[in-house]
């Protein structure tokens, strides 16, 4: 695989991401491939603009990009996915797949089952597709700077907004065989509220303040993939998910949608300092 130098870069605005980060720390201890550089990225937000700052201050020719909440699922994932960057050059960003942390509890299993894009189960065949995410990706830093690194006034939405400008620039974002991570979801109904809440808090700001940015999350593969909907459309697809939720019993759903929908409202007429404050 050469000698080229690897840049892992983990945004963590504390560092530690209440004692996952030492966790990750030892799943690259064990990576069949080490030869890269790692640099955890502290005190600076939004995540945007923390990735920037840890391209900056690294070297590598290959980036791997990894969330301070997730772990890696076995001992070849940097391997894999920087083998796959090596070896198409017309991947752009190289995901991987995102499974439920094996000691999940009974809540988040169901809500795993309810909540879309949640889980992207493991591939055995290379997959084109909207689900690789700044949970654990790599690019070519080459690719990166091209087309102009993240977004640094996105409070929330860095992960569409970058692949669509990876897309549109003649590359594909692929999620790589036998490749995942785990990533948990909200343990209880608390925070599955709170998630729900900021989530659409932050939706509403980047809709409000940068329409253009407002990009369409789908799920599995990207054939007629359309990048982005109006205001009707997606004020009526939330009316009907809450619906849909409602008659077939999927309560967790229905709870996170109410929140979201109230963070949706709330987010249209907060300021930005207010909804940094409020989603960090």
């Amino acid at each position: 695989m050469g000698n080229a130098k690897i840049s892992i870069i983990i945004p963590s605005f504390d560092g530690y991401r209440g004692g996952n980060v030492p966790k990750l720390l030892d799943d690259l201890k064990r990576q069949s491939l080490r030869d890269f550089e790692l640099h955890i990225v502290k005190g600076i937000k939004p995540n945007g603009k923390a990735r920037n700052e840890g391209v900056r201050r690294t070297s590598g020719e290959d980036i791997v990009f990894i969330d301070d909440d997730v772990r890696l699922g076995d001992e070849f994932v940097i391997e894999n996915l920087i083998k796959a960057l090596r070896t198409d050059e017309g991947i752009g960003i190289a995901g991987t797949s995102r499974l439920l942390p094996p000691d999940a509890n009974e809540f988040q299993k169901r809500a795993s089952m309810e909540l879309p894009r949640s889980i992207f189960p493991v591939v055995k065949n290379m997959s084109e597709t909207d689900m690789a995410t700044h949970d654990c990706m790599a690019i070519r830093r080459q690719v990166y700077e091209s087309v102009g690194g993240e977004n640094e006034r996105l409070v929330r939405g860095t992960d569409p907004d970058l692949r669509y400008r990876i897309r549109k620039n003649g590359f594909k974002v692929v999620v790589i065989p036998d490749t995942w991570i785990y990533h948990p979801l909200p343990n209880n109904v608390n925070s599955l509220i709170q998630k729900g809440f900021k989530n659409g808090i932050g939706a509403a700001w980047v809709f409000r303040n940068f329409p253009e940015l407002a990009y369409e999350t789908p799920e599995g593969n990207v054939r007629n993939f359309v990048p982005k909907r109006n205001f009707i459309y997606r004020a009526v697809r939330g009316l009907m998910r809450i619906l849909l939720a409602l008659i077939t019993f999927k309560f967790i759903l229905l709870m996170y949608q109410l929140a979201y929908a109230c963070g949706y409202i709330c987010g249209l007429f907060k300021s930005g300092e207010e909804i940094e404050e409020i989603t960090f």
